[in-house]
């Protein structure tokens, strides 16, 4: 009986302190850990919101760049951190698609994190060089075709929502067999497409928005069922070689399991207004984001929709 009274007060005793916390929080600077490299689509975000973010909370945002093993890294290390909201990841469906593809890694985003946010949507885009031979998705289409498993393909992660995108187009195009190149994030992803030691690369649309106006990278189409605000003169793949074609993906905040909720709901509360911020709307919607701001439980609805939708393939191609 002692024991038990014993084991009570101390979880009692728990629950007081997290709960002050909670009502004294931010007490210091946050960091905000980025599960790709610098030069990725989620590094463009966080450098875009993070000072909005730090304005609303009336405490420094510390970004830091962490990538490989798909997020992996990134979510260990925030699953770890000490659940009283200074410390947040700041990911994508890779989080989802990881724990499909490695639940042996025991990171599942339902049990090791608290959805804070679901910031954005973004499309995948198909690039290539200026330089290569095909210049439209239907060359691109009919290039793989000629020469099956010849074109080095550049993904920013292995078993990521680039490789979800291309393996389903490849399913409803009836097949299109090529060779992956996986790097860690985004960043590496387009210098290799730059120096031509890839073909083509799939990636999130806002990380090369810029070098697509500039001339610098050459699109081939936009992978969902329409064409982006951002670039509208890149066809979408619905429109083109694959009718009916529609894959996004999703950039959020995630804080570790057990976060008091009141902490929680104080930083969607930030994040959603800082997202609504018109200089951080303008600039995150001209590079091709589309602003969603969800909730903790709308976030976690989609994510669930998410992994429902993408499991059939993670799991065929084995990432």
């Amino acid at each position: 009986m002692f024991a038990r009274r014993h084991l009570l007060a101390g979880a009692a005793t728990v629950m007081a302190t997290r709960q002050a916390r909670a009502v004294a929080f931010p007490q210091r600077p946050l960091r905000l850990v980025v599960s790709s490299s610098p030069g990725a689509s989620l590094d463009t975000l966080a450098r875009i919101l993070s000072p909005a973010l730090a304005s609303r909370l009336g405490q420094p945002v510390v970004v830091e760049n962490q990538g490989g093993a798909n997020g992996l890294l990134a979510a260990h290390q925030v699953a770890r951190a000490e659940p009283d909201g200074h410390t947040l990841l700041l990911t994508g469906d890779a989080i989802v698609l990881a724990s499909l593809a490695q639940p042996q890694a025991g990171i599942g985003f339902e049990t090791a994190f608290a959805p804070v946010t679901q910031a954005v949507r973004a499309a995948q885009i198909l690039v290539t060089h200026p330089a290569a031979p095909f210049r439209n998705i239907a060359e691109y289409v009919a290039t793989v075709r000629a020469r099956p498993g010849t074109l080095n393909i550049g993904l920013p992660a292995q078993g990521g929502i680039a490789q979800v995108v291309h393996e389903l187009l490849g399913r409803q195009l009836g097949g299109l067999r090529v060779e992956y190149v996986s790097y860690r994030g985004g960043g590496p992803a387009i210098a290799d497409l730059l120096a031509r030691s890839t073909d083509a690369l799939v990636i999130t649309l806002p990380a090369i928005t810029e070098q697509v106006r500039q001339g610098g990278i050459l699109p081939l189409a936009i992978c969902t069922s329409a064409r982006d605000p951002a670039l509208p003169e890149v066809p979408s793949l619905a429109e083109t070689v694959a009718p009916g074609f529609d894959v996004d993906s999703w950039q959020g905040v995630l804080a570790p399991a057990q976060t008091p909720a009141a902490v929680v709901a104080r930083l969607h509360g930030a994040l959603a207004g800082a997202l609504g911020e018109a200089a951080v709307a303008e600039r995150l919607t001209g590079l091709g984001f589309a602003i969603t701001g969800l909730g903790p439980e709308a976030f976690r609805t989609r994510a669930r929709q998410a992994s429902e939708a993408f499991a059939p393939v993670v799991r065929s191609f084995g990432a």
